[in-house]
């Protein structure tokens, strides 16, 4: 794990983004928690997604955590702690040039990824990219959830890099910053 996220500390994109955009692991996946205090500790905008209930496609939303505080997560849907309503929710242009953390079970080696399902991260990047909002996404993983080829919806969105504990991957470069 510690490699994989001293590689994600290397990057460019890490350097330059003035806002993380990370979630919270849960169900084995790599453990994120260091790389948010880390982010904390450079005085980078953490923020932590939310989901959005009685959306009828299910929405979510990236909130600012308050003060850096880690502390005042609370479990909420599917049990993923998030910040709370007190947050401030960030708008497109605060997401401009953000690096954001995207969760999977496995990533394939175009940068597509088989998630929990429900389609939140797919349509908050959809958003995004309609609206012309740069962000480079990177996907943490373990080389064993690499798969040769995965399912996909047409409103599957890749990520950018796959970072694993062998290799970096580039999968797309359209305005990415590795």
């Amino acid at each position: 794990e510690a490699s994989i996220r001293e590689t994600l500390f290397t990057l460019p994109a890490w350097r330059d983004s003035p806002v993380i955009c990370g979630y919270m692991s849960v169900r084995g996946e790599l453990n994120t928690l260091p790389i948010l205090q880390r982010a904390l500790a450079e005085d980078k905008r953490v923020a932590l997604p939310v989901t959005v209930t009685g959306a009828a496609e299910g929405r979510m939303v990236f909130r600012a955590l308050r003060d850096g505080d880690l502390t005042r997560l609370t479990p909420a849907r599917f049990g993923i702690p998030e910040p709370d309503g007190l947050c401030p929710a960030l708008t497109d242009r605060d997401l401009t040039n953000a690096l954001m953390l995207v969760p999977a079970l496995a990533f394939d080696g175009e940068g597509y990824r088989l998630g929990y399902g429900g389609g939140y991260y797919d349509r908050f990047l959809d958003g995004l990219s309609s609206a012309g909002i740069p962000i480079t996404t990177v996907g943490l993983a373990f080389s064993v959830c690499r798969a040769p080829a995965l399912p996909r919806e047409p409103h599957d969105r890749p990520v950018d890099i796959i970072i694993d504990e062998r290799s970096v991957s580039l999968v797309r470069s359209s305005g990415v910053l590795m």
